[in-house]
């Protein structure tokens, strides 16, 4: 059995609403500003600017709200919409998690193992990242 896969259901509701979108409406809620969201998912706030702005135009309301003031000069949060899209979102993927639970697993069966990963990364080898041994490792990470 292939134990080592990650096999999972994503919910996406094209083009509107899918997991990115809702894991940065989460680190708004958790950070209380686009910003800090986006740095702590590695993303440049200009793109998750676009993605929020994208989200609330295609709303009736706004999912995420500007908040004024503060030491730092405010930030964002989610509106009560914001809140009930995410809630919705989430409680659409248990469903489809535990809808297709069966077919998952049945999937997982019939894959086959995978290849061990060698934990040394290319900087630890010898030659360095652009030595052939390096060069031969990455390649057999992609066959196997």
């Amino acid at each position: 059995m292939a134990d080592d896969y990650d096999l999972h259901v994503q919910v996406r509701i094209l083009p509107l609403i899918g997991p990115g979108k809702m894991q940065l409406l989460e680190a708004i809620d958790r950070h209380g500003s686009i910003s800090a969201a986006a740095r702590a998912m590695g993303m440049a706030y200009p793109n998750a600017w676009k993605l929020m702005d994208s989200l609330n135009r295609h709303f009736r309301d706004p999912l995420v709200t500007r908040v004024m003031g503060g030491s730092r000069g405010g930030g964002a949060a989610l509106t009560e919409t914001g809140r009930a899209v995410l809630g919705i979102y989430r409680s659409v993927e248990a469903k489809a998690k535990i809808m297709f639970a069966g077919d998952i697993d049945a999937l997982r069966h019939l894959l086959a193992p995978q290849p061990p990963v060698d934990p040394a990364p290319c900087e630890e080898i010898v030659g360095g990242p652009g030595s052939p041994e390096c060069r031969e490792k990455k390649a057999r990470r992609r066959v196997g």
